[in-house]
């Protein structure tokens, strides 16, 4: 695992923290009632079809509906990474202590 050094006896640059259980089921019960709500709309634009005859409203339509799916499908590929986060907690001052020789090349400023 990248920073974590346990083994060779250095202290970790980082630790991994998951948020508490009721902030996570918060954001599941958040996350179905989006879902609910897209699904409502999905089924809307589905059982209401603009009639053929006006041209205008057909393509308004279309081009909702189009742009709604995207939403959707753009929603649910990002929903993967966001349904069970992880906050990494960073130690700058363990960086530096690794790395001490390299701060006296670095440029001030």
């Amino acid at each position: 695992m990248a920073g974590s050094s346990v083994s060779s006896g250095r202290p970790p640059l980082f630790a991994s923290e998951k948020p508490a259980r009721v902030a996570a089921y918060a954001y599941r019960l958040f996350t179905g009632t989006l879902l609910a709500g897209l699904l409502l709309i999905w089924l809307y634009r589905a059982t209401h079809l603009p009639p053929r005859s006006s041209c205008a409203r057909w393509w308004a339509w279309l081009g909702l509906s189009a742009a709604e799916l995207w939403f959707g499908f753009y929603w649910v590929l990002t929903l993967s990474v966001r349904w069970s986060p992880v906050y990494r907690r960073t130690f700058p001052d363990r960086l530096a202590r690794r790395y001490r020789t390299w701060s006296a090349c670095l440029p001030c400023g």
